[in-house]
């Protein structure tokens, strides 16, 4: 099945693309979908998306526009044409 994955900030500039289309399988997790997506782009994109083997904490992570925790990255298994996007915390002052 196919997903997307949204590309903003750093992450785009490394992909060279706002969206990245996976093929992956049908029980697929978002986990799972970011490792083929880490690995499809290198060493570069899993330094800046990972540490210690989990997403770093200022990167929020979301389904359809639906915000996911963390801890729920796991176990959410994908379905056709869904679209993960990978967004950085941004601040201001």
């Amino acid at each position: 099945m196919e997903i997307s994955i949204q590309c903003f900030g750093q992450v785009r500039s490394i992909t060279k693309e706002r969206y990245v289309l996976l093929d992956v399988d049908e029980s697929t997790t978002v986990t799972e979908a970011l490792d083929i997506f880490v690995t499809k782009f290198g060493p570069e994109l899993e330094k800046l998306l990972y540490t210690d083997g989990k997403i770093r904490e200022f990167y929020f992570i979301q389904v359809d526009k639906d915000n996911l925790a963390k801890e729920d990255l796991d176990g959410f298994i994908l379905k056709h044409n869904q679209v993960i996007s990978i967004i950085p915390f941004i601040s201001g002052g």
